[in-house]
């Protein structure tokens, strides 16, 4: 198995029923990672026991500031290098066959000098909005090119398609960091961006986006996959604020299309509002956000 090769890195902040989930699926599954380290930025009563428990399964415990893109670059920084670097979130479940599958393609691939990064496949169902719906239309993705019905693309917007419920194999541009693999030889020199905040949104779209600009591929294993089921929706006010500008910081520093980007900005931020004029007020406050963020980047970034 890659595993016998590979270190992971797992970050987590306050929540010990999930890192005790993960690290005992681990556990169940039989695998055999050279090295697993617990990036923990936890309050100090429940620091104490998933130390204790990482301790119990000999697991690397390491405490930090908070910060998700802060402690997967401590992890990068204390791990021994080996042929791949782990990325796992703690909230993720594995289905049963995911690593036997994850095995094959990283075996197929593992001497392809083009492909650098693994991703597993998310299994979700999820309920599309408005906006959702209206973004894969002709219009959006054919007239103004501010979409695309493939997974795992970046459009010259600066927006991503999501990777969700693969039926085959796919080269993708960007991948999940809370369930992917690298080849360490290409991450040698990446870091996650600090500047993302403490909930680094978008911090894996930034990260993957290094690679396609070494011109180096990422593959998704369509039989490898998980679920997460602790995703949220978020509408609030910071969340509004981050999402546009961390979206900016992408779009700049990969050198895609600004008035594309805020031709999207724009776009969404109607359509939320159209949603609040029909009384759906939860997108009020992330509106509001989105209409903060765009001040931001128009007179600050």
């Amino acid at each position: 198995m890659f595993t016998k090769n590979t270190s992971v890195i797992i970050p987590t902040r306050n929540r010990l029923e999930f890192i005790k989930r993960i690290l005992t699926q681990i556990k169940l599954f039989k695998l055999n990672f050279h090295e697993i380290l617990v990036v923990d930025s936890s309050e100090k009563k429940i620091a104490f026991l998933i130390k204790k428990i990482c301790n119990k399964y000999h697991f690397k415990y390491y405490h930090t500031k908070a910060g998700t893109a802060y402690q997967r670059n401590f992890g990068l920084k204390k791990i021994k290098k080996k042929h791949f670097v782990m990325f796992l979130d703690d909230d993720i479940i594995f289905l049963k066959k995911a690593f036997f599958e994850m095995n094959k393609i990283i075996t197929k691939y593992q001497n392809d000098i083009n492909v650098a990064g693994f991703g597993f496949n998310l299994i979700e169902k999820k309920e599309s909005n408005f906006f959702d719906k209206f973004k894969k239309s002709y219009f959006f993705e054919k007239i103004l090119h501010l979409y695309s019905k493939k997974p795992g693309r970046v459009l010259p917007n600066g927006w991503h398609t999501p990777i969700l419920n693969l039926k085959e194999d796919v080269y993708v541009d960007w991948i999940y960091s809370g369930a992917s693999i690298y080849k360490s030889f290409f991450i040698r020199n990446i870091k996650f961006d600090n500047s993302f905040g403490e909930y680094s949104y978008l911090e894996d779209l930034d990260f993957s986006l290094n690679l396609k600009r070494m011109n180096k591929k990422i593959i998704v294993a369509h039989l490898a996959k998980f679920i997460n089921p602790n995703v949220v929706e978020r509408n609030n006010f910071n969340f509004g604020i981050v999402e546009i500008v961390n979206r900016f910081k992408i779009v700049k520093k990969n050198n895609l299309n600004i008035k594309l980007f805020f031709l999207s900005v724009f776009l969404r931020f109607f359509f939320s509002m159209c949603q609040v004029l029909k009384f759906n007020y939860k997108y009020l406050f992330r509106a509001l956000g989105n209409l903060v963020g765009i001040f931001k980047c128009l007179f600050f970034l």
